[in-house]
């Protein structure tokens, strides 16, 4: 049986035993490299980390946290990098846009600048030729100002009579209960062998009786004699104007008062022309002159033309009865459009100088905008009224006719030499000008168009008037003296009213068109007078473009404020004359 002493000695032993061997292992541990392997209590053995390993292990995984921060760490600053980078490269971006538009801008202001330049530089060059001109103004003004002329010797305003303010002429008389009453005013003779039409001042168309004058709003009306070829002018619903594609109206107020104008409207027919057609008569040598007076209704647009076996070129002219222009549609065609009251218009067109006789239709077609093809509604259409076809350059006032052709004779004006033409001495001619159509160009000498003309003897000349030559029609030619012609350079036959004076002061000839410049002066002298006759005692008005016969030669178209001078008026007196 043991004892005490024994069981002490064995615990003795025993924690002996165990401190030894917790020394050895914790030497082991200590001083041992990667694994050591420890004995435990109970004998058995345990291997693991030395305290080496444990440290280089710690070590390891703090380096490996600290690598880890430090990852995380630039993970986040690379990730600001980038937020960065992509803020500036949207930056930039928006840098790019505002410099590309900055960039179009600046083009644009620099094609701004060099339109403003080139702008600039027009408004310079028109300012300097507006100094230019008020320079020139200023300088005529102070330097050659104009004048006023002093009062006429001779003076006939012809505006709405024949009466004289100054001149000499008979004294007018009046009958009265068969008793003849001395006036005592003077005037301008005029005779006409039948009644004539005029457009009065306020639009309206009138008849003159027989030797009545006929004044329009341009001075008094002066043509030649001419002969209405179509027949029932005033009836244009009468058979006797064949009809396309078209109904007729009657009854609508015309031109003259009347209610005789008709509705011409287009038919339904689909997609067709719809219009009037006449043949007549032409003569070889001649041309002729188509006009009718219309008035817009739901269609605004009309057109003329020429056709048959007289004619070569098939000549239009189409007219806007709105806006009242004419467009010649062909080279041939010459058109007219003149204004009447209550929305009326008198259109014309000439034809060519025909080369063979033959058949000539004169038509008249409605217009749908710009075509002559379209299809009507049976309603719309426009008024006509008036026609006439006429030989002649130019169109004249209208002749009515029923069932046969009508005559209007040549109006006849003149006013005593004595004591009116100072012949042979200085003299100053000054007037209003208005032509009806332009004058014929490379014609005869019987297309020449008279203005004022005497004759003191029959190798004596004093004519204004308007050449019919290839080179100089249209234009005014003035002599005194003998037969050599004066031009002055520009037509005066486009349908406005022009101031001419011509001036002769015995040596040289020479005129002015609206206070223009003067003609280059053509030297004069007087020649051997020869034999007078009673056609030598009268001036005469609207005719005498180089002969003395009745009716030849006429002017077609309007004198008013005629005056006559005693004297060459100076440049400056003739700017003034109005």
């Amino acid at each position: 049986m043991a004892t005490l002493d024994d069981d002490l000695a064995k615990a003795v032993t025993e924690g002996f035993r165990l401190a030894q061997s917790s020394i050895i292992n914790q030497d082991l541990i200590l001083s041992g490299a990667g694994d050591v392997t420890v004995t435990l209590a109970d004998g058995s053995k345990k291997t693991g980390p030395s305290w080496t390993k444990l440290i280089a292990q710690a070590g390891a995984a703090g380096a490996s946290a600290a690598a880890a921060k430090t990852s995380e760490t630039n993970a986040k600053t690379s990730e600001t990098n980038a937020n960065s980078s992509k803020t500036a490269a949207a930056t930039s971006a928006t840098n790019a846009k505002t410099s590309e538009t900055n960039a179009k801008t600046s083009e644009t202001n620099a094609k701004t600048s060099e339109t403003n330049a080139k702008t600039s530089e027009t408004d310079a060059a028109a300012s300097a030729s507006s100094a230019a001109a008020s320079l020139a103004a200023a300088q005529l003004l102070t330097s050659v100002p104009y004048e006023d002329a002093p009062y006429p010797d001779v003076w006939a305003p012809l505006s709405d009579d024949l009466r004289l303010l100054a001149g000499f002429a008979p004294y007018d008389k009046l009958t009265i209960s068969g008793q003849v009453l001395e006036l005592p005013s003077k005037s301008v003779t005029l005779t006409r062998a039948g009644t004539g039409t005029y457009t009065d001042k306020s639009g309206v168309l009138r008849t003159a009786a027989i030797n009545e004058p006929r004044f329009e709003k341009e001075g008094l009306l002066i043509e030649e004699q001419r002969t209405n070829q179509a027949l029932y002018s005033q009836d244009l619903s009468n058979a006797y104007w064949p009809k396309a594609r078209v109904i007729t109206t009657t009854g609508f107020s015309a031109p003259d008062g009347s209610n005789n104008a008709i509705k011409l409207i287009p038919n339904t027919e689909a997609a067709s022309s719809h219009y009037i057609s006449k043949p007549l008569s032409a003569v070889a040598g001649n041309a002729y002159v188509w006009s009718i007076f219309v008035k817009a209704g739901e269609y605004t647009k009309c057109r003329l033309n020429f056709s048959g076996s007289a004619t070569t070129n098939n000549m239009s002219c189409d007219f806007d009865l709105i806006t009242g222009t004419a467009t010649g549609v062909t080279s041939e065609g010459v058109p007219t459009i003149t204004p009447l009251a209550d929305g009326w218009f008198r259109v014309s067109s000439k034809t060519e100088v025909y080369a063979t006789s033959g058949v000539v239709n004169i038509n008249i077609w409605i217009m749908e905008q710009n075509t002559t093809t379209f299809t009507g509604d049976g309603i719309k259409g426009l008024y006509i009224w008036g026609a006439q076809f006429e030989q002649g350059a130019t169109m004249t006032s209208f002749i009515p006719t029923t069932t046969a052709t009508v005559t209007r004779a040549a109006d006849d004006c003149i006013l005593q030499r004595s004591g009116n033409d100072n012949w042979w001495g200085p003299i100053t001619i000054a007037l209003e000008l208005h032509c009806n159509g332009v004058t014929s160009s490379g014609a005869s000498t019987s297309d020449r168009r008279g203005i004022l003309a005497f004759y003191p003897s029959s190798t004596e000349f004093a004519v204004m008037m308007l050449d019919a030559s290839s080179t100089q029609s249209g234009r005014l030619a003035f002599a005194y003296g003998p037969a050599t012609y004066n031009f002055y350079t520009g037509r005066v036959d486009d349908g406005k009213v022009h101031t001419l004076a011509c001036v002769s002061d015995t040596v040289v000839n020479k005129s002015v068109i609206d206070g223009g410049a003067p003609s280059n002066p053509t030297p004069t002298s007087r020649p051997t007078p020869d034999r007078i006759f009673s056609a030598n005692t009268v001036i005469y008005l609207g005719r005498g473009a180089g002969i003395t016969t009745a009716g030849q030669r006429m002017l077609n178209g309007h004198i008013r404020n005629l005056r006559i001078w005693h004297r060459a008026l100076t440049d400056n007196q003739i700017r003034g004359l109005r």
